[in-house]
């Protein structure tokens, strides 16, 4: 399919079907690993919030929202963060201006964060690249990179935002800094887990799965699919709380569905966490969000 942004995504599959406190800051010893959450921990240590600028969600949701990256985590209690840059489109509505290192401020109580070198809608900028390599120097819970609409949905041709051999060399400079970075990427379970992309899966170490309404029936089938088109990678399952094309909350019965769904998997050690999207649509009042917020507060504190 054509280059797409997350929001379009999700509106072709619609048209086709208080917070609990954050965790003490990371040591100052070094960074926290994804890998080190594998044994022992709790539910909430492999929760996730995927944030954008405040407000960048306006041209599909046509509200304004005002809550910030940080003010997300707060509100749904979880410790981790994906920061993501937003699209040309959005971006006059709202985006993360260099220096990037003041936005890490409010973000120091977290336990991890992962900041996108390809942002929303595949936006990337070299000079942003290097702003993020500069967070892995000076901030200890800095754990990867994130790879945002990365992929184009093309069988041949330009199948990604950056091509091989410039995924390869940015991984080997973020590697040289800390062997425990990790890459992420955006991986939509209908329209591009059976794509020819094993060459680029061997440089990213987390996929994330994120499925429209229509998709959330088939979560099974869907991370089978993905287990065997990226072996290698470790599995998060992206949730989202917003129908965009009806710019309204996720119904509830599917928000439950995601979220009951990754708690298995959870406990299955199949996945090794949740994002929930994103603080743009967490001030707008959806029934959805509340219901995940709850959901967190009973599940939090579960042994895994």
């Amino acid at each position: 399919m054509s280059t797409t942004n997350r929001r379009e995504f999700v509106k072709t599959c619609l048209a086709a079907a208080a917070g609990a406190p954050l965790p003490a800051i990371c040591s100052q010893a070094g960074q926290p690993s994804l890998t080190s959450q594998k044994k022992g921990g709790t539910v909430r240590d492999r929760l996730w919030i995927f944030c954008c600028a405040a407000n960048s969600d306006f041209p599909s949701m046509q509200r304004r929202s005002v809550m910030t990256p940080a003010e997300g985590a707060f509100f749904l209690g979880v410790p981790n963060i994906i920061m993501v840059q937003s699209s040309t489109t959005e971006a006059k509505y709202g985006r993360l201006e260099p220096p990037f290192a003041q936005y890490m401020i409010a973000l120091r109580p977290l336990k991890r964060v992962v900041w996108s070198v390809v942002g929303s809608g595949g936006f990337s900028d070299p000079k942003e690249t290097e702003e993020v390599l500069g967070l892995t120097k000076t901030q200890p819970n800095f754990v990867g990179a994130m790879l945002d609409d990365f992929f184009t949905g093309r069988k041949e041709g330009q199948r990604a935002k950056w091509s091989v051999d410039e995924l390869a060399q940015f991984r080997r400079r973020l590697l040289a800094i800390n062997k425990d970075f990790k890459i992420f990427a955006t991986y939509y379970c209908a329209s591009q887990v059976d794509l020819p992309l094993a060459d680029y899966l061997d440089l990213i170490d987390v996929v994330t799965l994120w499925g429209g309404p229509k998709d959330l029936v088939n979560l099974e089938s869907n991370l089978k699919r993905a287990e065997a088109s990226a072996p290698k990678c470790k599995k998060m399952l992206g949730c989202y709380v917003a129908d965009y094309r009806g710019k309204q909350g996720l119904p509830v019965e599917l928000m439950k569905l995601q979220c009951e769904t990754g708690l298995k998997w959870l406990r299955q050690e199949r996945i090794e966490g949740m994002i929930f999207l994103g603080n743009t649509t967490m001030d707008l009042g959806f029934e959805s969000v509340e219901w995940a917020r709850k959901w967190i507060e009973q599940v939090e504190n579960e042994r895994l």
